[in-house]
């Protein structure tokens, strides 16, 4: 270790095999001409990782290198430091003992950093070295976690300030100026604002707040599933959704009926849309606030998820001048991911993009969005009528809900308009025999419709935890994979600190894509079966989920259990 102290990190890079001469005399080139760091240059040109480099790094000053994720850490440890110091220098204490802390750093030679540790520790600090990344998720997970406890340490707090002293049944009127008082407390105010720094933290898509008939218990739906975070008392129940409908400009004073509300906040220098939605139901008002970070919106479609073929499938079908594509799936499935992919795929100077949504969920550059709005009468069909008087080259229609709306958009279609929509049904072949049971006529369908996208979302594997087994015969012919030769390796999670002990982070999309084949169109007019309109898609070289499904376990991106779990695997169609 002692001979690579004083090299170049190049040269380091070199002699581990990690990039060739070549490699090294290119990046110091880039290097030269855009003053960027070397270890940047590299990682972005895919022949190093971030880890790579942190460890060529560490090689490079003496200094040990730590893989931090793959680290348990004692919460007390974390505890010694200040959240405020952590995140000012980019460190995370990692163990202590008597006279010492040992913290992992980006960079180990920042002086006022050690400094800054020592202070508030008062003792010696043994500098590890740590890539950002890891080091910036690690404060974002440990951080978070105790953030937990800031939330409990609050809510005793508001207890004690609140002058309820009873659960507030839901029959009793309370007084609405003292509902905004008790709203406005600072305890019941922090703890609001805890709970959604600690939610969007966590990466939750979801806050429930369900009123209990003696507390109020308060979920997360992280990656899809819902995870049950800590039990309220039941005293705070009232002020904490008095604070929310207040941010919502709800109504406090109306229990009785569902509202629904949005308000935008800004969290950890990330610009949040809440929407809110509460239900009055036997113990209180339920509340559900769905996030919508838009700083995480990434629209590519190499993200979402879609196979080579299917996106070469995709790509094809929205390349078409006119004609409608339907993207299908259940509620949560990620169709306007896909949707708004598309519009921002498809958006240029010279095309005209129009919405129809109910609502808004993200504003998309250069896209003009407009929003139902039923009180006023303003119904995805009328909407629509006025948005074909606009001179639209591409609509997107949030939902086909009727059959007014249905008409309208295929009508559109037909006179040269791209038309983008969801669907609520099972499978792509399904979708067809769904508008003929709403009753569109069969000849719009098969005259209009030039492909359906049906899709589903699947927790992947948390690469920290990641760990390969050899599959059961079951698990293979489940998956149509019982005659591959030898033993097949699929990979599961074993669960860590990086995924809260679920063995997943973060989701990624399941799909089949089906182009509209003259054949299918034919049949079409004869109202046929999903059976039938699947098997010709089959033929004409469609692959379904469960096709999809086995890619995906093969590649070790997601598990049987998490695929079983979202979506239909019986036979397919023969």
């Amino acid at each position: 270790m002692q001979g690579f102290y004083r090299k170049r990190l190049g040269d380091i890079l070199v002699s581990a095999g990690l990039v060739t001469e070549e490699q090294l005399d290119w990046a110091l080139e880039e290097q030269r001409q855009s003053y960027r760091r070397l270890g940047e240059i590299l990682i972005e040109a895919g022949w190093v990782t971030e880890d790579d480099i942190a460890e060529a790094r560490a090689l490079q000053l003496d200094i040990a290198h730590i893989q931090l994720g793959d680290y348990p850490i004692d919460p007390q440890v974390i505890k010694s430091v200040p959240e405020s110091i952590a995140r000012a220098y980019k460190l995370v204490p990692v163990s202590a003992s008597a006279d010492k802390v040992a913290v992992a750093l980006t960079n180990p030679l920042d002086v006022e950093a050690v400094d800054a540790v020592q202070r508030v520790t008062r003792k010696r600090v043994e500098s590890l070295l740590a890539s950002e990344s890891r080091i910036n998720a690690t404060l974002d997970k440990v951080y978070g976690t105790l953030g937990g406890a800031d939330i409990m340490a609050s809510l005793q707090e508001a207890v004690s300030d609140t002058d309820i002293t009873v659960p507030v049944r839901e029959e009793e009127q309370q007084d609405v100026d003292e509902a905004r008082r008790q709203s406005g407390q600072a305890p019941v105010v922090r703890t609001v604002n805890l709970m959604l720094q600690e939610a969007v933290k966590r990466r939750a898509s979801d806050i429930h707040i369900e009123p209990r008939q003696n507390n109020v218990e308060v979920r997360y739906r992280i990656d899809g599933a819902l995870h049950h975070i800590r039990n309220m008392p039941k005293a705070l129940q009232a002020p904490i959704i008095s604070r929310i409908k207040v941010m919502a400009d709800l109504d406090i004073a109306e229990r009785r009926i569902p509202q629904d509300g949005r308000v935008s906040i800004k969290v950890a220098n990330r610009l949040i849309d809440l929407r809110v939605s509460t239900l009055p139901i036997q113990y209180g008002e339920r509340v559900v606030l769905r996030i919508l970070d838009k700083s995480s919106q990434h629209y590519d479609l190499d993200q979402l998820g879609f196979t080579p073929d299917d996106k070469s499938a995709f790509e094809n079908l929205i390349s078409k001048p006119y004609g409608i594509i339907l993207v299908t799936g259940p509620t949560g499935s990620g169709k306007t991911t896909t949707l708004y992919t598309t519009l921002m795929t498809l958006k240029s100077p010279d095309v005209n993009i129009m919405t129809c949504e109910d609502p808004i969920e993200y504003e998309l550059e250069g896209v003009n969005q407009s929003a139902v709005n039923v009180k006023a009468g303003l119904t995805f069909a009328s909407q629509l009528r006025a948005i074909l008087r606009q001179d639209p080259d591409i609509v997107l229609v949030g939902e086909i809900r009727d059959t007014e709306t249905a008409d309208i958009a295929f009508r559109a279609a037909m006179t040269g308009h791209l038309v983008l929509s969801t669907l609520h049904c099972n499978d792509a072949a399904s979708a067809m025999t769904r508008l003929v049971d709403m009753g569109v006529e069969p000849f719009l369908i098969g005259s209009s419709v030039i492909g359906v996208v049906a899709q589903r979302l699947v927790r992947i594997i948390c690469p920290r935890c990641k760990s390969p087994y050899d599959a059961m015969i079951e698990e293979l012919a489940e998956f149509g994979l019982a005659d591959m030769d030898g033993s097949v390796e699929l990979h599961r999670g074993e669960g860590c600190n990086n995924c809260d002990g679920t063995g997943y982070q973060g989701r990624v999309g399941v799909f089949e894509v089906m182009t509209v084949t003259e054949e299918m169109r034919r049949i079409i007019l004869a109202k046929p079966s999903s059976d039938q309109i699947e098997q010709l898609g089959i033929s004409a070289g469609m692959k379904t989920m469960k096709q999809n499904s086995a890619d995906k376990l093969l590649k070790g991106i997601t598990t049987t259990a998490e695929v079983s779990k979202r979506i239909y695997v019986g036979d397919e169609v023969d």
